[in-house]
């Protein structure tokens, strides 16, 4: 990472304009609306306002500066003397490289980094699936997400402000595909095929008469074919870009992104590179070759060398310097300003490749991990940890040349008493020195001083921790730094280092990730106009992302929580919830409204991507809504209560039916008996006689319900029985581990 650009002496001693007086000048012009030399004259005041306010700062261009060679252990504001120690302190790389991987373990410990929340119920699974496509397809696999998070923390933690530029890049792949000797049916297939599919196209076709044999043996004459067909896959897409300190600028007053009147991205592009953007290539001719690269610091020289191409013969090679930003402007001179997205060439805009009402063509991600109010560019843990390590190369290099002069220590000599003073230049152990008297060579002993200068080291070592919020204990580098403490002292220990860095993590996310992911979106919605296949929980997918427009201001959030804290114990949290469910579930069912089945689901999921599983749905799926449980199989004591009811029901029936037949056969015999004695039955006898029969009945039935009633009781007193049985076995279940009922 370079540090910042400068201008020429001469150029920054120029009066720059604000943007407000070339506005002003402009709308006192009796034709209204902005010339293209007044528009070159805006854009070049606003640009060299803010290059000088930012290379000229201190606070910001010098820091910068420092910090990057103080993170490469480049130390030249602190020279050591001939013949001492000139071991450098590593505290700014330390410290940085501490706390780059709990950033990047905050938003890669999910599955998403970032979740669309749908509009409204029915969007859920339109949601589910923008999610997923930008995650996984935009982020990861089209740009390498996790090194695009990985360097927009860097910058960001040494160079006090980090910005993401996104995009949306028109390319295309082009593959070629060739037959030869085709018949004729053979060519009619693959044209219709061509046809059909736009990507394909026909680039070359050769017909040759020939001589061959047909179906039946006989020579005939006959037609082959050559044929070279083009495919050109669309493979456009959003891209994603660090941009360099020295490449970004903003507004001197700007104390947000979103209210700064310019930010643009100040960068190098090859002529033919703007050529096949679409860029006029009379206006990219007439853009001056940029040449001039020179840093603030010597120790650049070895990754950022002079890259004139001015002599190549091929003039699209030279490079040119570029503006790619957004401006608020009164452009069409309607006495309001509005946002434009602009593309200016030169170091003064010489030339205006571009100037469009601004509608998402870039999006701009900050992140400062410690912002002060009303400014834009904060501070940095690397500002922090300029003054230890240069306390710590110090206190190092004492103690060493201590060590050194108390181990070697120099000599007191009589030089008149030497027999031959040259050995004292030669000394080899063992080796005699001759003197001509006693006394001659006396050792000047130094004290050695490595212990308080161990102190000294500690106490920064300390201050260090304080100031980044990175100790030992929480990155886990030493094994007994909380042996000596109680759990409840180690748990305050250990939230407390971590809290600054949640605190950068959570500003990070609601800042700069959430800007980021809805700026894709939109970018989405806006340019990409063709359909996409992707793959989703092992099904193909076809993403058009132009039905998407009802979603292109949806809310984003940055998933945080499962990277922050300590994994064991929101392990042990989600163990004790799982166990509580199923203790619910064993107790009252699948359909109880406290816990149901769909809730312990989402439990389970939650336990697996804890422990770092990425796709726990493969484990643990939703519960599909008309899901109906199956019934529990009865137990052996209600499979013989159920047996010996229907045996009753059966004994019952065959009872029944002896009765209704005794009573047929009776009111025949007293039929009969009335018949042979020449009488008749009276009415009323009829009626006693239908009375009883209907007694019968009426007895019978009530016995009937009455069976049944036990046979459901006692249904119900084995299922209480059972129910209890299972909860004594919940309960003496470890937390989490308890048996759920099919």
């Amino acid at each position: 990472m370079a540090e910042p650009q400068i201008f020429d002496d001469e150029m920054l001693e120029e009066p720059v304009a604000s943007i407000e007086q070339v506005t002003e000048t402009i709308e006192n012009d009796e034709d209204k609306g902005i010339t293209e030399e007044q528009l070159k004259q805006l854009l070049s005041s606003e640009i060299a306002d803010a290059m000088t306010y930012i290379q000229g700062s201190e606070f910001i261009a010098d820091d910068r500066e420092t910090a990057y060679e103080y993170y490469r252990g480049v130390m030249d504001d602190l020279p050591s003397p001939e013949g001492r120690s000139r071991v450098t302190d590593r505290a700014v790389s330390t410290y940085i490289n501490m706390m780059l991987p709990s950033l990047l373990r905050v938003f890669t410990a999910g599955k998403y980094i970032a979740i669309y929340e749908p509009n409204n119920e029915q969007n859920t699974k339109i949601a589910e699936v923008i999610t997923h496509y930008v995650n996984e397809c935009v982020f990861r696999k089209d740009n390498q997400g996790e090194m695009i998070i990985r360097d927009w923390a860097w910058n960001a933690l040494v160079g006090k402000v980090g910005v993401v530029k996104s995009y949306y890049d028109e390319s295309s792949k082009t593959e070629e595909e060739t037959y030869e000797g085709l018949n004729d049916m053979e060519f009619a297939d693959i044209v219709e095929r061509v046809e059909a599919n736009p990507e394909l196209e026909v680039k070359a076709h050769t017909a040759t008469s020939v001589q061959g044999p047909d179906p039946m043996g006989n020579t005939v004459n006959m037609t082959e074919h050559d044929l070279q067909v083009e495919r050109t896959v669309n493979t456009s897409t959003i891209k994603l870009e660090n941009i360099e300190w020295e490449e970004f600028i903003i507004s001197r007053d700007a104390k947000n992104l979103e209210d700064a009147v310019l930010k643009s991205h100040r960068t190098y592009k090859r002529a033919g590179d703007l050529i096949e953007m679409g860029y006029d290539p009379d206006v990219v001719a007439h853009l001056p070759t940029y040449t001039n690269r020179a840093y603030q610091s010597a120790s650049f020289d070895e990754y950022y060398r002079e890259r004139n191409r001015a002599d190549s013969p091929d003039p699209n090679l030279r490079e040119v310097l570029v503006h790619e930003g957004i401006v608020k402007c009164d452009y069409d001179g309607t006495g309001v300003r509005d946002w434009y997205f602009v593309c200016g060439g030169g170091e003064n805009v010489v030339e205006v490749l571009t100037m469009e009402h601004y509608d998402c063509q870039i999006v701009f991600a900050d992140f400062c991990p410690e912002p002060i109010p009303n400014l834009f560019f904060g501070r940095c843990p690397a500002d922090s940890l300029v003054e230890i390590q240069r306390a710590n190369t110090v206190i190092t290099r004492m103690m060493l040349d201590s060590g050194y002069l108390s181990m070697t220590p120099q000599r007191e000599v009589v030089f008149d008493n030497l027999v031959n003073p040259e050995q004292l230049t030669n000394l080899s152990p063992g080796a005699p020195v001759y003197v001509t008297r006693a006394n001659t060579i006396r050792e000047m002993q130094v004290p050695f001083v490595g212990s308080q200068a161990l102190n000294m080291l500690t106490h920064f070592e300390t201050e260090a921790e304080k100031r980044t919020g990175v100790s030992k204990a929480s990155m886990g580098l030493e094994p007994d730094a909380l042996a000596n403490q109680t759990a409840t002292a180690a748990n305050i220990a250990y939230s407390s280092s971590l809290g600054k860095v949640e605190m950068i993590a959570r500003m990070w996310a609601d800042n700069g990730m959430r800007k980021l992911f809805a700026g894709i979106l939109k970018q989405l919605i806006k340019y990409q106009d063709f359909t996409r296949i992707i793959r989703m929980s092992g099904q193909e997918i076809a993403i058009d992302p132009r039905q998407w427009e009802m979603f292109k201001d949806v809310d984003v959030n940055i998933d945080t929580g499962l990277g922050t804290g300590n994994r064991d114990r929101d392990m042990a949290m989600i163990n004790a919830i799982v166990g509580k469910q199923e203790a619910i579930i064993g107790q009252f069912g699948t359909s109880s409204p406290l816990v149901d089945l769909n809730k312990y689901s989402r439990a389970l999921q939650d336990m697996a991507q804890t422990a770092g599983i990425k796709d726990p749905e493969q484990y643990f799926g939703e519960i599909p809504v008309d899901y109906q449980p199956p019934q529990k199989p009865p137990s052996a004591e209600q499979m013989e209560a159920q047996r010996k009811m229907q045996k009753d029901q059966q004994d019952f029936q065959v009872k029944m039916m002896g009765l209704q037949l005794k009573a047929r056969e009776l009111a025949l015999k007293e039929a009969q008996v009335l018949a042979d004695s020449g009488q008749q039955m009276s009415p009323a006898d009829i009626q006693k006689l239908q009375l009883q029969y209907e007694k019968m009945l009426i007895d019978a039935e009530l016995k009937q319900q009455k069976l049944a009633l036990d046979a459901q009781a006692k249904m119900q007193e084995l299922e209480v029985e059972a129910r209890l049985e299972q909860y004594a076995i919940d309960k003496k279940a470890p937390s989490g581990q308890g048996i759920i009922p099919d």
